[in-house]
């Protein structure tokens, strides 16, 4: 019989699939780990701990929050301007998102073609509830019945609360939808909610409506299944989280000034180790649309200059507002103001059909550049004088 030499060859093929599939796994364990110790460091989560809670009532409403929405994607500040109201602090959203820097900048979309004009909200809320005058409170866990009983607390005591969780889920949707609600009543059913982006006449209108308007409802076991698909998507630590607003200190004056000069930096971003920012995000969705042509002309790009071309205005005018007799600050707003038309305009070529992906593209680009240019006036301005 003829001797069978050893298959050195199958063994080396099999060796180095073995060894990328570790490295491969290696790889996204050390990036979860990244992930996951920026949402310890920058949410300043507070894990619900095994202490004993109250028993709160079988029901409860609240009676005392505006339902605040409207038809753009912009359930952040929305929810941070329900709990802020319901405590007396009822602000424009284009101040809610200038403190929380919400509208300001722009974020690439994961692995989409696309961008958002905004940076992340959970940071936001951090940020911006003190300049509001404020405590933000942002609770976790991964138990669902002490999240459950957190919530019903939380309501019961007389605090709106709000989630973080796929809208995909609530809607039976495709996808998922990063999204943001807030719960103002519970039952043995479920619980009740305002929903901050009314895009669909079926479930709401958008609009300011008064405290106490009847909400939608949402079963329990939905509502978790929502907070865990979020929670799975994004990397959490945990798998539910919560966010209520108490009373705290009132910041120093130099709040302002300081969001002023964050937000600055972020129109301007950059690009680094992670996805890229501010305004190279919106060159790099210039360039993808340029290489690639209609094919990247999703929904969630069009949905992002949507958004674009209304908040670039309202940045603007928080400015001029929040700002007043700062001339120093006129460049900026109109910077502003140019980025908001140029969205405007690339949104219809791009809206065209076919696509007018060139002149899209194009005008993107000047977008980007107004971004910028609104970001360094900015910086500019802040800078004393030398003496």
């Amino acid at each position: 019989m003829a001797s069978r030499s050893f298959p050195w060859k199958g063994v080396a093929i099999g060796l180095g699939l073995l060894a990328l599939i570790g490295l491969l796994a290696g790889y996204q364990l050390v990036m979860r780990g990244f992930i996951q110790a920026y949402y310890r460091a920058e949410y300043a989560p507070e894990p619900l701990d095994d202490r004993p809670l109250p028993q709160p009532p079988p029901s409860f409403r609240l009676r005392d929050v505006p339902w605040l929405s409207e038809a753009l994607p912009l359930c952040q500040s929305q929810s941070l301007r329900m709990l802020a109201a319901q405590q007396g602090r009822l602000e424009p959203r284009r101040t809610v998102d200038f403190v929380m820097g919400f509208t300001w900048g722009a974020s690439a979309i994961p692995r989409r073609t696309g961008f958002f004009p905004g940076q992340d909200p959970e940071v936001g809320f951090r940020l911006g509830a003190p300049v509001l005058g404020f405590q933000r409170r942002y609770f976790t866990t991964d138990d669902s019945e002490r999240f459950l009983a957190a919530v019903r607390m939380a309501i019961s005591q007389g605090r709106a609360v709000r989630v973080a969780l796929d809208r995909a889920i609530l809607v039976e949707g495709r996808g998922i939808v990063p999204h943001s609600v807030v719960l103002v009543g519970y039952d043995e059913g479920g619980f009740e909610y305002y929903e901050p982006t009314c895009d669909a006449p079926g479930r709401c209108l958008p609009g300011d409506k008064p405290a106490g308007t009847p909400g939608l409802r949402v079963a329990t076991a939905t509502l978790l299944t929502a907070l865990e698909s979020h929670a799975l998507a994004f990397q959490y630590p945990w798998r539910y989280q919560l966010v209520v607003l108490e009373p705290g200190p009132i910041v120093s004056g130099s709040a302002l000034e300081d969001r002023l000069a964050l937000n600055a930096r972020a129109l301007i971003g950059g690009s680094g180790p992670g996805p890229s920012a501010g305004a190279q995000a919106v060159l790099d969705t210039a360039s993808a649309i340029e290489r690639h042509g209609k094919d990247v002309v999703t929904p969630e790009l069009l949905r992002g200059l949507t958004v674009a071309a209304q908040v670039r205005g309202d940045d603007a005018l928080a400015l001029e507002e929040l700002f007043a007799g700062r001339a120093e600050l006129a460049g900026a707003a109109q910077a502003l103001r140019r980025a908001s038309e140029h969205y405007a305009t690339a949104l219809r070529a791009l809206s065209s059909t076919p696509p007018d992906v060139e002149q899209g593209a194009a005008v993107l680009k000047l977008a980007a550049e107004a971004d910028r240019a609104a970001g360094r006036a900015i910086l500019d301005a802040s800078i004393p004088p030398a003496r």
